[in-house]
């Protein structure tokens, strides 16, 4: 069973969409493969946190391959278009302190580059984030140097 955590850092994304998808909500909808989630990498916030006050359990690291957070590091596996703003991804989530690895599907509303919805496709739930400046976050995170996750994605 996931926890709202483990979804939570299962969101992910990466910069720069390409390619149109034909309309649809995201819910069975076939879309278009794309390579990335049209997001700025680096720290997104709950939407009702402020950037100074961002704690382990308010705050993801979305970078080149995946997300992280406080106990997970993700990486996406495929990611699809699937209406103007939406879009399905599956995601593998390591859990940080160990144990197996586990798959699932989320669906995000991005209404731009800076802010987005997600939750588990089989869900009603949805967590809100917005991106913060790295230098508007409390300790550690605001001097944590994470330019080496912030590069052009590994995977194929």
């Amino acid at each position: 069973m996931k926890t709202a955590f483990t979804i939570l850092v299962a969101a992910c994304a990466l910069a720069g969409c390409e390619g149109n998808a034909p309309a649809g909500n995201g819910a069975g909808a076939k879309g278009n493969i794309v390579t990335e989630l049209p997001l700025k990498r680096g720290f997104y916030v709950a939407s009702d946190t402020a950037c100074g006050q961002a704690s382990n359990a308010t705050l993801l690291l979305v970078h080149r391959d995946g997300i992280n957070g406080s106990r997970d590091a993700c990486v996406f596996r495929s990611v699809e278009q699937t209406g103007p703003t939406s879009y399905r991804a599956v995601v593998v989530c390591n859990n940080i302190q160990g144990g197996e690895a586990e798959s699932s599907t989320n669906v995000y509303e991005i209404p731009d580059a800076t802010r987005f919805s997600y939750g588990a496709e089989d869900s009603d739930y949805r967590s809100h984030l917005r991106y913060c400046e790295q230098s508007s976050l409390p300790d550690p995170w605001r001097d944590n140097d994470i330019s080496d996750l912030l590069g052009e994605p590994t995977r194929p």
